[in-house]
């Protein structure tokens, strides 16, 4: 099933963010994890504003413990977090290939 994650950061996070960065990356890069698309989300002053990331999950927990493994999570560095099965109704997001 495609999940996606939405995560909204806390104001004044920047510098903890980039602490982060190689565990962030590492989070991302998990070979048993089929993400199919991942970004961040810039406000109208063009800062950091959270990440979207759309993935394989087998159900709602195995989204969810992803989610949990976040290096941001973890840290607290979310204000708000959601995480909801995803079904395209216009256009579509590739899915992920199987390794």
């Amino acid at each position: 099933m495609l999940f996606v994650v939405a995560g909204i950061l806390k104001p004044n996070v920047e510098e903890r963010m980039i602490s982060l960065r190689d565990e962030w990356s590492e989070h991302l890069s998990q070979p048993f994890r089929r993400i199919s698309l991942a970004g961040l989300m810039r406000d109208k002053q063009g800062r950091r504003q959270g990440y979207l990331i759309f993935f394989e999950a087998d159900d709602f927990d195995d989204a969810q413990a992803y989610l949990r493994q976040s290096p941001f999570y973890q840290n607290n560095l979310y204000e708000r977090v959601d995480v909801a099965e995803f079904n395209a109704q216009i256009g579509y997001v590739e899915r992920a290939e199987a390794s």
